[in-house]
């Protein structure tokens, strides 16, 4: 019982006492004017009495203000009880309205026991309504918390920029991807408008169609950002926003699928599916034609050029199968086969390939700072033997070429080999494409040393999954050197 008084002290904190003023005022000055009234009243009835002394005239008049005067203490002293039994109810609920609008989530500013306080009547239902508004506004400011939090959340996790704005197109709110995408400061949104945040016309009309004609509008768009070079494609799905009570629209929000790499994807598969008909229309129409004119010259019976068309018809055969086996070979990269891995001597791997090569003509040396590595015994010999391939075929007879297997400077575990050439170099603006498929650096040279253009797309998938990289050093003039760097002792 100490605890709940306490409770009570507590709540009657803030004493009204404007209305306290005022009400005792009232009392006051209407009880001062009827006692006044009255005692007046009184007096003249008194004095027009016939046969009374002065005396006694003196005695009443003394009697009549008295009694009125205790009178009028006792009822001020009533009105004053009354006033606090009615205004202090009124201070309490004041407070228990402060602190439910200040500390929502506190409980106790609930405690239902403070009832007990005050009788049944107005003031006693009043509170238990407090009570229960005090309660419903704590369950719901809690739940609105909680989703807010778990939105705020599923904001964040979304790999998406999302960005919704209101009927005046400025932001309402955004995710941090859509504050990187397009440099916002949550101080700034306010005072930005749609256009500024995203100045694309095509995106721009979507929001507006999403706003104005109530709909799902989905749209493709490019954009320049500040911090990137280049154009990004993205696919926007704008939704309109409706209040929950009148499905009036108040905002439409859009969510940004970064399609860039699929873009990418998609022209690397376009360009991929074209080259291959390239590369394979060369020998199967120089199949078609000599296998025509060897039949002409069969049904003749003039067989004096047969050989050379032999011959022709087996060099395209052998491009053909090539070909063929470089697409195979980088579709099981591609399709994750299982590495074969074992630990190699790096220098009786490289005198290997130089064995199966004709490198007569150029001077080769080579440098070994390992003793071993592991890997895929035959994929590392095709890495080898397509670089050693590449620098042949472009260093002119007499040139030098360099191979060396090293320790990579700096790294504990990592190994490096490179292959180096002093040919003609290849220029800067190509190298970040160098290793995809079919890309050519001098197309008509390419075609005519040979090469199926997928060699180096091949040894830069081998060497990825060895958990490597590959790289390219050179410019223009002054050769190339290929860097591949692996792990010393690689597991799958």
């Amino acid at each position: 019982m100490a605890e709940d008084k306490g409770v009570g002290r507590r709540w009657s904190s803030h004493f009204p006492f404007g209305l306290f003023r005022w009400f005792v005022g009232q009392q006051v000055l209407t009880l001062a004017l009827s006692f006044f009234g009255l005692y007046f009243v009184s007096l003249f009835w008194f004095e027009s009495r016939s046969g009374v002394s002065p005396e006694a005239l003196d005695w009443g008049r003394y009697l009549i203000l008295l009694t009125l005067g205790l009178a009028f203490v006792v009822t001020i002293a009533v009105s004053l009880f009354m006033g606090g039994r009615l205004v202090v109810p009124l201070g309490r609920l004041i407070d228990k309205t402060k602190r439910i609008r200040e500390f929502p989530f506190e409980a106790e500013a609930l405690t239902p026991s403070e009832l007990a306080y005050d009788e049944p009547g107005e003031w006693y239902e009043l509170e238990r309504a407090l009570n229960q508004l005090g309660t419903d506004l704590r369950q719901k400011t809690i739940r609105l918390s909680r989703e807010k939090t778990e939105l705020r959340a599923i904001m964040s996790s979304i790999s998406e920029a999302v960005l919704a704005v209101d009927r005046d197109r400025r932001p309402l709110f955004f995710n941090p991807q859509c504050a990187v995408l397009f440099d916002l400061q949550p101080r700034e949104t306010t005072e930005l408008s749609l256009q500024e945040v995203i100045r694309s016309p095509e995106i721009v009309a979507a929001y507006e169609r999403a706003l104005n004609q109530d709909e799902l509008v989905r749209v493709e768009a490019n954009l320049k950002l500040k911090d990137k070079g280049f154009e990004q494609s993205f696919q926007i799905s704008i939704a309109p926003l409706r209040k929950k009570h009148n499905a009036e629209i108040y905002g439409a929000v859009g969510i940004f699928h970064d399609i860039t790499d699929l873009k990418k994807t998609e022209q690397i598969r376009i360009d991929f599916v074209g080259n291959v008909s390239h590369e394979l229309r060369t020998p199967v129409t120089s199949l078609k034609g000599y296998i025509e004119a060897l039949h002409e010259d069969i049904k003749a019976g003039d067989l004096s050029r047969a050989e050379d068309y032999l011959g022709v018809l087996e060099t395209s055969v052998g491009r053909l199968a090539l070909l063929v086996d470089d697409l195979l070979d980088l579709s099981s990269l591609e399709s994750g086969a299982e590495l074969n891995l074992t630990r190699v001597d790096p220098r009786e791997l490289t005198e290997s390939v130089l064995t199966q090569l004709n490198c007569q003509d150029h001077e080769i040396h080579m440098r070994f700072g390992v003793e071993s590595v592991v890997v895929d015994r035959l994929r590392f010999e095709q890495v080898l033997r397509n670089l050693l391939h590449n620098a042949i075929r472009y260093v002119p007879k007499g040139g030098r070429i360099e191979i060396v297997w090293d320790q990579v400077p700096g790294m504990t575990g990592k190994v490096q080999l490179r292959v180096k050439d002093n040919g003609p170099g290849i220029p800067a603006e190509h190298h970040e494409r160098l290793f995809e498929r079919f890309y050519r650096v001098d197309k008509a040279r390419s075609r005519d040393v040979g090469g199926t253009g997928i060699g180096l797309s091949i040894v830069k998938h081998i060497v990825q999954r060895h958990g490597g990289k590959i790289s390219v050093k050179s410019s223009l003039g002054q050769g190339a050197e290929f860097i591949c760097e692996i792990p010393q002792e690689f597991s799958k």
